[in-house]
């Protein structure tokens, strides 16, 4: 059920042209799913090229990425952080984007001018309609299941009474934010003692050497954190069930409409993530008409982790 809040913030989607081109077909359920006001896919000029000529409706549009924060400004950074590691050569722009994405989704805090504003991964489409707040006006933070140490090292570096403080992970495809909240983390990492001015060059200057190309900083486990801790009341904490690696077991350019409805029964989203393929054992399995006819997509996914090995992400059901 929507919230009439629902109409009172934007949604902002980061994306890089490949990835909106991958998934382009499969974007029309945003303008039908997602709740907010618009719908903003943050990028490059590229980007606003792809979405004003792909017609996925009147609430969708584009944000230049570089008006809410230059990249080059941060791969400089980047570069110079590395430079002991790069000895002269250029550093390639993926690595610095990883970050860069949520560098993104932080400062636009600062030019929001709406109480909230709403993150959503460009990789994960939404399979029916859901609302960010809970019936009394409360917002929701959305937790799954997940837990990477180094997150929560590079937190606590940077503020020091911010450290892991729930069981679940806020890591859950897409956030709500509370701008000025935002902008208060902003405020203590900017106190932090590393080089650099602005939150995000403490942020790179903050991440040990050996561990920055392995993805060691995470918003939405920064920003979970601080409000649990600083602002409990804030927010109300909801499980969030997606089909997280829904990349390896359907084709995002054959999933077809049905296969959603029937997704949708278990899961508010599912993730195409780009390094995901289905593999030969996987073909006709989730898409199968007679098996989603005798079983749920919660039953075909608690069967199909009993395979996975190590530790592979699994969804999880309390």
């Amino acid at each position: 059920m929507i919230n009439t809040r629902d109409k009172e913030y934007d949604v902002l989607v980061m994306v890089v042209p490949k990835d909106f081109l991958r998934l382009r077909d499969n974007y029309e359920r945003y303008e039908e799913y997602l709740p907010g006001r618009n719908i903003y896919f943050v990028g490059s000029e590229e980007v606003g090229r792809l979405v004003s000529e792909s017609g996925l409706g009147a609430r969708v549009g584009w944000i230049d990425e570089n008006s809410i924060l230059p990249f080059d400004e941060v791969h400089r950074v980047m570069e110079e952080r590395m430079s002991e590691w790069l000895v002269g050569r250029p550093l390639p722009r993926n690595i610095t984007g990883w970050y860069y994405q949520q560098f993104l989704k932080m400062e636009y805090a600062r030019v929001c001018k709406e109480k909230y504003y709403l993150v959503w991964d460009g990789d994960t489409i939404p399979c029916r309609h859901f609302s960010m707040f809970a019936e009394n006006g409360v917002p929701y933070l959305d937790l799954k299941h997940e837990y990477h140490e180094e997150y929560f090292n590079t937190l606590t570096k940077l503020v020091p009474d911010l450290h892991k403080c729930i069981d679940k992970s806020f890591i859950a495809e897409h956030m709500l934010i509370d701008a000025k909240l935002m902008r208060e983390l902003i405020g203590d990492i900017e106190q932090a003692d590393f080089k650099g001015n602005v939150f995000w060059e403490k942020i790179i200057w903050s991440i040990d050497m050996a561990k920055i190309q392995s993805n060691s900083f995470s918003e939405f486990e920064s920003f979970g954190t601080y409000i649990v801790l600083r602002h409990p009341e804030a927010y109300r904490l909801r499980n969030w069930h997606s089909f997280r690696y829904g990349g390896e077991f359907f084709h995002s350019d054959r999933i077809t409409p049905e296969d959603y409805e029937w997704l949708g029964r278990d899961f508010y989203a599912i993730s195409f993530e780009k390094a995901h393929t289905v593999r030969a054992d996987h073909e006709n399995l989730f898409d199968n008409p007679e098996y989603q006819s005798k079983l749920s997509a919660r039953q075909m996914l608690e069967i199909a982790q009993e395979e996975f090995e190590g530790d592979s992400y699994k969804e999880v059901w309390d």
